[in-house]
Order: structure tokens, then sequence, then C-alpha cells
């Protein structure tokens, strides 16, 4: 059975995780201590049903859809945690806390030489396969980077991003935001919103700030856009496998 490593614990990388759990042994690798945590990516889906692959009626009920006009709101950190317990359950081996040291080619892919957060937590893994989608994951100031020097098999392609800052706030202190802001309710009583420059600022204040990159098409930052992204990934390995 040939063997995969995605880098990050991303949506797109989940979704290729687990199309491709059948066929191939399915490493993820994320810096982060958690999977979900922090997301960077906007709680908005277009077509709901698309998790219905991938994760339980229970756990989609679990994220409280809200219907709203592009769609329906979640919070994205929760889709990805039941990725990644869906991935977990089809033997998708998943390394949270930890980093890629080195990594090269070889014959037949790919060698990979990791460090974990234990004193004993590192090794190695050869894959014939090595799928990069850093650009979705949160790297704070001072964090350690994975240090890929090879050219990934893929690279999930969602355009060009560039600098974004995202919050929550109450959705009572949302009626007063310029257009040209992006916002989403959800239905704890709380609005995601998504701005260029950080120019608005709620009255009371942010429940949870970020600043990242996202694609810079609105389109590619959706949770539908990743899906899709991951389902090509896996397309394609499964074609060339």
């Amino acid at each position: 059975m040939k063997s995969v490593v995605f880098v990050g614990g991303t949506i797109s990388n989940m979704i290729s995780a687990i199309e491709l759990s059948n066929h191939f042994e399915v490493y993820v690798f994320e810096l982060n201590a958690e999977i979900g945590l922090p997301s960077i990516s906007p709680g908005i889906i277009s077509n709901l049903q698309q998790l219905d692959t991938y994760i339980t009626k229970e756990q989609i009920n679990f994220l409280q859809p809200k219907e709203i006009e592009d769609g329906f709101s979640v919070r994205s950190e929760w889709v990805l945690k039941h990725l990644a317990v869906s991935a977990a359950e089809k033997n998708v081996q998943i390394f949270t806390r930890t980093r890629i040291s080195e990594s090269f080619s070889t014959k037949n892919g790919f060698s990979i030489e990791y460090t974990g957060a234990g004193p004993n937590n590192m090794g190695q893994i050869e894959c014939n396969y090595l799928v990069d989608d850093r650009q979705w994951t949160y790297s704070p100031p001072g964090a350690k980077h994975h240090n890929i020097s090879v050219e990934p098999s893929l690279r999930p392609n969602f355009g060009s991003f560039h600098p974004m800052h995202g919050g929550t706030a109450l959705t009572s202190d949302c009626t007063d935001i310029p257009p040209t802001i992006t916002t989403y309710n959800r239905y704890e009583g709380l609005t995601e919103v998504w701005q260029k420059n950080p120019e608005w600022i709620p009255k009371h204040g942010w429940i949870e700030s970020i600043s990242c990159q996202l694609p810079l098409l609105e389109e590619n930052r959706t949770i539908d856009a990743q899906i899709h992204a991951g389902r090509l990934t896996a397309n394609h390995l499964n074609e060339v496998n």
C-alpha cells in the first residue's frame, strides 16, 4: 500500500485524508496542539449536504448551522475537529504539536523526518506522496515552522493569499458595519467578521480575533472551496496510484 503525508491539519487535507484512507497509508502533520485551534477558515458553507459524506448527522447537528443569505454559517474549528475524528476512525495517523524537521526526495517519493512535543517523539516516514497545505495554517509570531526543502507532489490551489483580520463580536454590536466588511451571523448571538484592515472595532470588543492570510478571492475562502480542493487532491492521487 502506498503512503501520503499531508502537511497541515486543514479542511482540504482532512477531506483528502478521509477520501484516501481505504487505499493509502495516510499521515497528517500539524504544528499546533489541536486540529482546528486556531482555525483561520471563515465559517461559511453554501452546500451543507457536502459534509454528509464525511461526518455524521449528529456531528452536523452539533455544528448548529445557521441559514444565512449565502448558505450556512458554522464554526469552522468544529468542522475541522469533526473531520479529524472521522479521519482518525479511518486509521489516518494524525501528529499534532509535531514539526517536519527535514525532508528529502527519494527514488520512490519522499523521506520525512519529524520532531514532536515529547522527549522521544521523533522519527522518520518514507512516503510516496507529499501534499503541502501550510497556506491554510496559522503560525503565531516566533513559532517554529516545518522545514520542507523539497517540492511537494501537490499543493492545493486557492490562488494568491493576502492579509486579513478576523474576529467574532456580539451580533448586537454589528448593526453599523461598513458594506466592505464581510460578516456571518452565527447561531449563538455572535457574528464572524472579516476585514482587510482592522478599521472597524465592535462596541464591546472582540470575543476572539486573529490576523492571518486568506485567499484573495472570497469564493476561495469558503468551506465549499476547501472540500472541493480536497476532493481534487484525492482524485489525482487515486489516478496516479
